[in-house]
């Protein structure tokens, strides 16, 4: 018997059809949505956690103090006056070498072909690190191995060619809050040898650590200490000590000597015995030569 549908009948079909069509749509567009929202919720989350940027400024802020060793200070007012004017004019040096890749834009000396450094640039690294209402008075300085003369007429720094200067160089581990300050944790890892004769650029292993103080003013933080870390730097004593092979415990000292001594009277003894087996072998090779010498007079005669 063939089944008939009616037109109402079809049409009804073809509205189910169209819902269930409808609905698995819906269905896959709300999980494409879950899972795009919490992939973005995921990637928030983690860049919220990732102070990678955050640590690349620092050190940048902090280059030119940390390639002079500053010692500890407790207000930037504090901080040793050659160690201040050294990091203002060389991690300025440094900045405008991570931001611009060179000195293009700046002019040289037409007589020593020295670098001229504004005074204003040298300003405006100061003003990130230390805050805007800090004023340095520019003038030259004598550095260890060298004079940075400060031109009053140009307003600039002139800056000796030279290779590396200073001691360290920084890599920042962490940052925290304690106190109300931000605590910037500086590695200091060594720009060259023990004896300054070979540089060490290989080298990425911090010999100590300092905590650079900073506390917020309109916003933003600046500098304004310098104190010893709680992170220390592995010990190269503690190193070496562990390859060294550990001494012998009493007991065993004695025993060692006392095996010595034994095994040098067996050699002793067994060398006393030697030439009395040698001459028991003499006196038998004796004892048979003596019957061939009698075969061999017998046969003369």
């Amino acid at each position: 018997m063939k089944h008939s549908i009616t037109p109402e009948e079809h049409a009804r079909v073809q509205r189910r059809r169209g819902r269930q069509a409808l609905g698995l749509l819906v269905a896959i567009l709300v999980v494409v949505g879950f899972v795009t929202v919490l992939r973005a919720g995921v990637g928030a989350v983690a860049n919220l956690f990732d102070d990678t940027a955050q640590k690349q400024e620092y050190e940048d802020k902090l280059e030119g103090l940390v390639l002079f060793d500053p010692m500890p200070f407790d207000g930037i007012e504090n901080i040793d006056d050659l160690t201040l004017r050294e990091a203002a004019v060389w991690g300025c040096i440094y900045s405008i070498q991570e931001t611009q890749g060179g000195f293009d834009n700046y002019n040289t000396d037409p007589d020593t072909e020295q670098l001229l450094l504004p005074s204003l640039d040298v300003d405006a690294y100061l003003a990130k690190l230390l805050g805007p209402g800090f004023k340095l008075t520019h003038r030259s300085f004598e550095m260890e191995d060298m004079t940075i003369e400060f031109d009053d007429a140009t307003q600039c720094y002139k800056i000796p060619v030279t290779g590396t200067v200073g001691y360290y160089r920084a890599v920042v581990t962490k940052l925290f809050k304690r106190s109300g300050k931000l605590h910037v944790t500086v590695g200091y890892i060594p720009t060259a040898s023990n004896d300054d004769s070979i540089i060490n650029v290989s080298s990425d292993t911090p010999t100590k650590y300092m905590d650079y103080l900073f506390e917020r003013q309109s916003g933003s933080w600046y500098l304004t200490g310098l104190t010893e870390s709680e992170t220390k730097a592995e010990s190269t004593d503690s190193t070496s000590a562990a390859s060294l092979p550990e001494p012998m415990a009493e007991s065993d000292v004695q025993d060692a000597i006392l095996a010595t001594a034994g095994s040098d009277a067996a050699d002793s003894a067994a060398s006393a015995v030697e030439p009395e087996a040698q001459a028991e072998n003499g006196a038998d090779s004796a004892v048979a030569e003596a019957p061939a010498a009698d075969d061999a007079a017998s046969t003369a005669g």
